[in-house]
């Protein structure tokens, strides 16, 4: 069902609303704001040129496959959740950027279906630096490993980190994880030129990542309103 004019223009309303918020977070540094589309249907996604927003992120790949001929081609992918190495296949070819990589036997299997394809496929670590055990991500002093691990893969490359903050309303736990993930990218962008991304903001608290050095949020309730079924336990962008 096509959006009639009046939902197009809210709906640019609210981005407006949320663009302005990030802007002032940001203070003048570029950032690329994802939207992360899970439960949302192609119809809404194709809004997205519409206010501007040209990146899109799914957190399964079922879902994804299931409306993907819809979608509008020229919106690039990003696959933001928990990725299994027997559905890499079904996105290789069209994801731009794959943001949870965490152990080295992923980025293996990544690697060989991307040489399969002829590509080279851009890849963020995820790394834990909430040391959350219900989350993934590897533990920030493993990070180094993982990464030395990744640099002998010719199907894919590392271009920056991603992290998850604790859902907790104590804004300093949240901003002392964002900060600590941003020096880990720090360091890894000082030896490597590929490494320019760091993933790092939900909709709760995209303010403080971008505050602390995030170069790209994924925004999914504050763009489309709470969704059927969202269990409020900050896993929107992952």
């Amino acid at each position: 069902m096509e959006a009639t004019e009046r939902e197009i223009e809210a709906f640019r309303a609210r981005v407006a609303r949320v663009r302005s918020e990030l802007d002032a977070a940001a203070q003048g540094r570029p950032y690329t704001l994802l939207a992360a589309t899970k439960t949302q249907s192609a119809e809404v996604i194709n809004l997205l040129p519409e206010v501007g927003i040209n990146d899109y992120g799914e957190n399964r790949v079922q879902e994804w496959m299931e409306k993907r001929v819809k979608i509008d081609q020229s919106l690039r992918f990003h696959q933001i959740g928990r990725l299994q190495s027997n559905k890499i296949k079904y996105i290789i070819e069209h994801v731009v950027l794959i943001h949870s990589v965490d152990k080295l036997e992923l980025a293996q299997d990544i690697d060989k279906q991307a040489r399969r394809h002829g590509r080279r496929v851009d890849i963020l670590l995820e790394v834990n630096t909430a040391r959350e055990a219900q989350k993934g991500g590897v533990a920030p002093e493993n990070l180094g490993q993982l990464y030395e691990g990744c640099l002998g893969l010719e199907g894919v490359r590392v271009r920056g980190l991603m992290c998850m903050a604790p859902n907790t309303p104590d804004e300093g736990v949240v901003r002392r994880t964002f900060a600590q993930a941003r020096s880990l990218f720090e360091g890894l962008a000082a030896q490597d030129k590929n490494v320019d991304i760091l993933s790092m903001g939900m909709s709760q608290d995209a303010r403080i990542a971008l505050e602390e050095g995030s170069t790209l949020v994924r925004l999914g309730t504050s763009l489309f309103g709470r969704r059927a079924g969202y269990d409020n336990t900050g896993t929107e962008g992952k």
